[in-house]
């Protein structure tokens, strides 16, 4: 090899799927995710930013060891966030992504077979983290050293390693379905696998979107390549090896192909030096090029005395050290922290901190600094280490703390070091008495007691030279303590952790707590608890401890432990984060359950003679004990009528473009390649609620950064444009001029050539407010009549909407006795969309004016408008393209727009694209979310009847600081109160609060999951007064089939009673039998309780705005066969394409795959209404099929002259000849609809989608941690296109409703009514690391969903019904099981027993939860009402 290509190979360099890329200086701050979009391996995706939604997981390989005797190297495979991963911390490392593994082309790898297949993928965007994900799984599990071993992937082990990866749209069981399947039970990918040992049950076919594939004997997966070969011998420089191959090198015969571990790294290895050598980077040249080179600096020491001579040489603020970068980069990218020297340490590279010893019969153990928590994790569980609770209190809260790709990355020492004040590990160390080693290259050793290290908030006792090297824990008993041996005592430990999430969140409060007993005389010697989440810092109970020694585990201990805990860990009303009540109640909640924790096996240790003393654990408090965890991965059954075969529709076919997403190859809006010359913007937000602009200088930030090419503003509009938007009412500016309404309203943009330098300047223009006084509540609003009207926004009917029937102030006044009449008050808090694709889009003007803009909407229409008003172009100039989604669900319809016009100002001044991708926690403050509301109800019911007779409701939602869609959202609230009970004598009216928050928009439902959820909480409470199952009175109160809504239509194919029916009576058990087994439960346990309820769905599908109930389609037939459609409706993981491609195959007599659907564009079906409102299969479909129609009656002639067996290529080409057209504009218009607002009767929905669903919950009444045990969904979707997608839609939807009420919490600051810790007007939950969306660990345990069978829908396109918005309704019965479950704990308390009704705000998150259910270790009222933000 020559010596040139020697040099080149020294270089710093890492590999990509087995290509090499060199790393040149001057890119400290490339995260490895922007290093890889850059070299266009798009598949991974940015989704936050923070590590917290695992869209960007890769794996990275690297050498652990190599053993000169057996020429052997020792792997390590870690799936890691690309988006916090440094580039240059990845130098020496394999890095394989998405497109490493297959792709549909070739052939799709396992892994990405095995999500496609089991219909995991629906927007798709997520879809190639959870593939890399489980691919890291199966390489380490295939890298053990026995067959056996290799086999022995559990279904815990596959949830565990996808608890860093977020789903918004499929409740997680057919990902999980279809890996367990693939890895679990079939085995495949194991080591059996490898061998060619294949069940007979995979010797099959497998169906794939372009025809069907053999499937491979030893692989057992698709065959593209052929088998029975010796298998392909590689050379040093290939690229990519067998799947069998594994890490470690070796060939076999497969058909898929995997990059092979590269031969330069492990030349490396052999070498001597390391598998990872020394690195210094010194930032590039930043001053003639600050355009391509950061300046930041960056050094890989390789010993601990390099590590020390740097922070010798750069001590203090003077260097960072940098080691997972989970903390520091989260620090760079939100808080803008400078760090221009960093230093990475890993264990990988010094060996001194990277240490781990353990000794299992005393409990002394030394972790090296360095040392990753995934390691820290894994030694403490082995079989040995879990028999040490010490040990197995460390495993368990580390598997709780983050996602597994963050575990592998951060290390021990950063987690300490960070000192954060809500720390997962620290408060065990303080607990422990732990001893911090820390040394420098002047001092050397120091040691500092954990208890001492941990000075302010996020500031520890490490000199500005000095490192931390390592963590002593000492043995059980070091101590002399008179009277004992080791023989003689007894060491108790565990951990405790309550956060809004169980999988992947930070803590609200944890705790670590010891005790050590005399077990001759029950008497404590030691007795710590360490405690995070408190104040400002980990904080040491040292009084509770004093106190605690020499006490004996009584009921006066307990009363005394509790006070000493009220005292010494209380928590101001005003200190960051809130939750003052709750935070004390965890403490002592946490202390009750240590205490319980030890005197459980204090009996059975102390001698006879002092054990009687010992408190006497009940055994209705055992279920105390543990954690609230699940017993088993989520699973279920689905039940639906299928078609027979050769019927398209009606089948339960995959996604069109699921094998594409789960390779990767989908291409998203900030995936595909940007035009020649596009740059960035980045947009400059109002940083205040509400206040008059007084002043912008955006001179620095346009001439002091290089690369910044302008900033615009109103001021750049067109003559001929406006500066002013809206979808029904214009009245939101695109650039605020003279006010801000609230935070994150946009003033101007700025452009530059990097997106890093469009962030930089954005940040650099100053603004000068005179501040004015916001409104940011509804009750602010109402106390201000802070309402949209009429006059308001220019319209006449928009607003003041209200629905009367019957005779609502006589019931009320009616004074017989057997009437009663009660009132309440139901609040609703919002939800964040949490789509997993952040807003994105570029605009291009090209020539003659015309523009060309990409973006992730569900509205190109009204981009198209927005762009063309705004700079004076007429529509037919403007084209708006949507080629798929990463998710919507509503929030893509209206409040995209905004930004896309904005940056079509710069692109027409510039005449080059713009491209603008918004960061998670600007899309989450800026685009609004679900609206929050409040209902107040007044109702009458009949005790002997127990039926309702009356009720008067006022709804109000906060609509934000623009009327959006506000009214219509309002409208179906309205519309929907009703539930889907028939109340004879029914008034509402709504208002739509103008307030200074962000304005709120669309989400799945659009108002009527809030409307249904006032409904629902007034039947509750009336069953709770009545003093009857809330179920058999929500059955009493069911519409039949002709009854008249309180609107006046008239329920035509009423299915609600057949779904309920379905529900209650045929799945195994009865609801009497399933609330008897909750009750005999709850009688046998005191701190955890189980409650059941069943809720109905009914759900009205039709735009309520006339005019929007339209569709088109256009379809092309083309000489081979095949056709291209094209629809107005956006693909977004709902699966319309799939069902659109399905009635036109149907319609045209061809296979599925020769139907395509082509991207949305205007410039092919123009004006189009939003995909929204659940009717886009209706329409689209309807369309469709309307096109099809007329081409098929233009081939009949031609058919019929043709021979029987002619193929519909045949009868095409000859119809080509006869100069026949073979394309079509279909159309659909909605009919059956008659609606006016100021007569308040008709029929405002073409039909109604119906369901029922009943759950199961267990609720820890000491935490407030709920856990969904089971769920029965029965929804009726008529005569299903696609069972395989509606079952997803039904799965999908109950999740995130499931997530809105139980675990979706948006914080807001209000200064006035809510959350004074966070700034008016700032959103504080805007990402995942705030706002939690629900992980596989939370959707239920059991999960069963039933398609309605025989319901027809003779309303709609192929007797279907829409199924997207519906079933998120039925999200409510876990609510209700929630309140049920409350009402058992409360009745704990003996003069609660005939306790009423009680309020509990939605989310009823762990916090609302534990506060309702009281008892006697709880702190405050059980009454006391939380911080909600509405």
């Amino acid at each position: 090899m020559s010596s040139s290509s020697e040099e080149e190979k020294s270089k710093p360099a890492i590999y990509v799927n087995g290509k090499r890329y060199e790393l040149r200086d001057g890119i400290g701050e490339t995260t490895l995710l922007e290093f890889l979009r850059d070299v266009r391996l798009t598949g991974t995706k940015l989704g936050c930013g923070e590590g917290g939604c695992g869209a960007c997981t890769v794996v990275a390989s690297s050498i652990t060891g190599y053993d000169k005797k057996t020429d052997q190297f020792s792997y390590a495979h870690k799936a890691v966030n690309a988006c916090l991963a440094p580039i240059y911390a990845f130098e020496g490392h394999h890095v394989i992504t998405i497109e490493g593994l297959g792709n549909a082309r070739d052939g799709l790898h396992p892994v990405q077979m095995a999500i496609a297949n089991a219909h995991g993928s629906q927007c798709g965007f997520c879809t190639p983290g959870f593939v890399m994900s489980m691919y890291a799984l199966l390489l380490n599990a295939r890298s053990k050293n026995t067959a056996a071993e290799n086999a022995l992937i559990s279904p815990h082990d596959i949830e565990e390693a996808l608890s860093g990866n977020l789903c918004r749209c499929t409740g997680y069981r057919p990902i999980l379905k279809g890996f367990v399947d693939a890895f679990v039970e079939n085995k495949v990918y194991s080591q059996e696998t490898i061998d060619g040992d294949v069940s007979n049950s995979f010797k099959k076919s497998v169906k794939v979107s372009d025809g069907t594939v053999p499937i491979c004997a030893s692989t057992g997966q698709p065959c593209t390549n052929g088998c029975g070969g010796d298998g392909e011998k590689t050379d040093e420089n290939a690229s990519s090896r067998n799947v069998e191959n594994g890490a470690n090198g070796g060939t076999t015969n497969a058909a898929i192909k995997e990059p092979l571990f590269p031969i330069e790294l492990k030349r490396r290895a052999k070498a001597g030096t390391g598998p990872l050598a020394a690195l210094a980077f010194h930032g590039g040249d930043a001053i003639t090029d600050s355009v391509h080179n950061d300046g930041v600096k960056w050094h890989r020491p390789t010993s601990l005395k390099e590590l020390l001579d740097l922070r010798d040489a750069y001590p203090g603020n003077e260097s960072k050290i940098v080691c997972g970068n989970t903390e520091i980069g989260v620090e760079i990218k939100f808080k803008k922290a400078l760090y221009p020297r960093r230093i990475h340490v890993s264990g990988n590279t010094i060996e001194e901190l990277d240490r781990i010893s353990m000794n299992y019969d005393n409990g002394e153990a030394v972790f090296g600094a360095a040392i990753s928590l995934s390691d820290l994790e894994r030694a403490c569980c082995g079989k040995e280490a879990s028999q040490v609770e010490r040990f197995r209190a460390i495993s368990k809260q580390l598997k709780w703390f983050a996602g597994r790709q963050i575990r592998n990355v951060s290390t021990l020492g950063g987690n300490i070091v960070t000192g954060s004040p809500i720390s997962d590990l620290n408060p065990i160390w303080l607990a422990l008495d732990a001893m911090f080693v820390v040394t420098s290259k002047k001092g050397g050793d120091r040691y500092v007691k954990a208890r001492d290290f941990f000075l302010a908030y996020r500031k520890v006792d490490l000199k500005p030279d000095e490192i931390l090297k390592q963590v002593e824990l000492k043995a059980f008993n070091d101590t002399d303590y008179t009277g004992t041996t080791a023989a003689t005592t007894k060491e108790y430990f565990h951990e405790y952790k309550q956060s809004h999430r169980r999988e992947d969140d930070i803590a609200i409060v944890t705790c670590g707590a010891r005790a050590l007993f005399n077990t001759s005389t029950g008497e404590c010697l030691d007795f710590s608890l360490g405690f995070g989440g408190l104040s400002f810092k980990t904080i040491f109970c040292s009084q509770t401890a004093n106190g605690m020694v020499g006490k004996h585990m009584t009921k006066e201990t307990l009363d005394f432990l509790m006070s000493a805990i009220e005292k010494e860990c209380f928590v101001d009303e005003s200190a960051p984060g809130g939750m003052s009540q709750y935070r004390i109640t965890l403490a002592k909640s946490f202390a009750f359950k240590f205490f319980l924790h030890c005197v459980s096996d204090l009996r059975t240790v102390v001698d006879s003679s002092s054990s009687s003393s010992i408190y006497e654990l009940q055994q209705n408090e055992l279920s105390s004990l543990g954690r609230n965890e699940r017993q088993s991965v989520v699973s279920g059954a689905q039940y639906f009528t299928k078609k027979p075969n050769g019927e398209v529709v009606g089948q339960p076919l995959a996604h069109k473009s699921a094998h594409i997403q789960a390779s990767g190859e989908a291409i998203y809006c900030d995936d595909a390649a940007k035009p020649e010359g596009c740059v960035h913007a980045a947009l400059v937000l109002s940083t205040i609620a509400h206040g008059k602009i007084l002043s912008v200088d955006s001179a620095r930030a346009v001439e002091s950064i290089p690369g910044v090419l302008g900033y615009f503003s109103a001021k750049d509009i067109p003559k001929n444009g406006t500066n002013i938007i809206g979808p029904i009412a214009h009245d939101e500016e695109i650039f605020a001029t003279e006010y801000v309404t609230c935070v994150g309203q946009v003033i101007g943009v700025v452009v530059a050539e990097t997106r890093a330098l469009a962030l930089r300047a954005a940040a650099a223009v100053k603004i000068e407010y005179e501040i004015l006084e916001p409104i940011l509540s509804i009750e602010d609003a109402i106390a201000k009549k802070s309402y949209y009207t009429d006059e308001m926004i220019g319209m006449r009917g928009f607003l003041g909407h209200a629905l009367h029937s019957g005779n609502v102030d006589d019931i009320f006044a009616n004074e017989e006795e057997n009437i009663k009449i009660i009132s309440g008050s139901t609040r609703v808090g919002g939800q964040e969309h949490f789509y997993l694709e952040p807003n994105a889009c570029v605009v291009e003007v090209t020539d003659n004016d015309e523009v060309v803009t990409i973006s992730s909407t569900q509205c190109p229409m009204k981009h198209q408008a927005y762009i063309a008003d705004c700079l004076g172009f007429s529509r037919n100039k403007v084209t708006c393209k949507a080629k798929r989604l990463g998710g919507g669900f509503g929030g893509k319809e209206s409040r995209s727009g905004f930004m896309n016009v904005a940056i079509a100002v710069p692109a027409y001044h510039l005449r080059r694209p713009v491209s603008l991708v918004l960061d998670r926690d600007v899309d989450m403050q800026i685009t609004g979310h679900r609206h929050s509301f409040r209902g107040d109800w007044k109702v009458a019911f009949d005790v002997k009847s127990e039926k309702i007779l009356a009720l008067d409701v006022k709804i109000y939602n906060n609509a934000g600081n623009s009327l959006d869609l506000s009214s219509s959202v309002l409208d179906r609230a309205i519309l929907h109160v009703d539930s889907a009970y028939n109340i004879p004598n029914l008034r509402v009216e709504g208002y739509c609060c103008k307030t200074n928050l962000p304005s709120n928009t669309a989400f799945r439902g659009f108002g009527g999951p809030q409307g249904i959820m006032i409904g629902e909480s007034v039947l509750d409470d009336v069953a709770r007064h009545l003093n009857v199952a809330p179920d058999a009175l929500r059955e009493n109160h069911l519409y039949h089939e002709g009854d008249l809504t309180h609107f006046g239509q008239k329920l035509i194919d009423c299915q609600v009673r057949s779904c309920w029916e379905e529900l209650k009576c045929k799945r195994e058990a009865s609801f009497a039998d399933r609330r008897k087994a909750v009750e005999t439960f709850n009688q046998t346990s005191k701190f955890k309780k189980r409650g059941f309820a069943a809720t109905p769905a009914k759900f009205g599908i039709a735009f309520t705005a006339l005019f929007l109930n339209q569709a088109g389609a256009l379809v092309n037939v083309y000489l081979d066969g095949t056709a291209g459609v094209s629809i107005g409706g956006v693909e977004m993981g709902q699966g319309l394409f799939t069902k659109v491609a399905q009635i036109a195959a149907k319609n045209l007599g061809v296979r599925f795959e020769d139907v395509h659907v082509l991207e949305t564009s205007t410039e092919k079906v123009p004006n189009a209404s939003p995909t929204a409102a659940s009717a886009s299969s209706d329409m689209y479909g309807d369309a469709t099929e309307d096109a099809c129609l007329q081409i098929m009656e233009r081939l009949k002639p031609i058919r019929e002259k043709m021979a029987k067996d002619a193929s519909f290529k045949d009868i095409v080409n000859s119809a080509y000849f006869q100069r026949i057209d073979l394309s079509a504009h279909g159309w659909h218009v909605t009919k059956n609809l008659n609606w006016d607002w100021s007569v308040g009767k008709g029929e405002p929905f073409n039909y109604y989608t119906y369901g029922a669903a009943c759950s199961e919950v267990e609720v820890d009444c000491l935490t407030g941690d709920v856990n969904v045990l089971r769920t029965d969904i029965v929804m009726d979707v008529g005569d299903s296109i696609n069972p395989a997608l509606d079952i997803g839609q039904v799965e999908g939807g109950f999740a995130q409703g499931l997530g809105w009420i139980l675990l979706e919490e948006l914080k807001y600051g209000d200064s006035k009514n809510g959350h004074k810790w966070i700034k008016d007007g700032v959103n504080f939950t805007r990402g995942p690391g705030t706002y939690k969306i629900p992980t596989a660990n939370d959707v239920p345990e059991e999960f069963n969903v039933t398609l309605l069978h025989d319901s027809k829908n003779p309303r709609a396109v192929q007797s279907s019904k829409a199924v997207g918005e519906p079933p998120f309704l039925l999200g409510n019965s876990v609510y209700f099981a929630v309140k049920d479950a409350i009402y058992y704990a409360r009745q704990e308390d003996e003069n609660e027993k005939n306790e009423g009704a009680f309020s509990l705000d939605l989310p009823c998150t762990p916090e609302r939860v534990r506060i309702a259910c009281g008892n006697a270790f709880a702190y405050g009222s059980r009454d006391y009402k939380t911080r909600i933000t509405i």
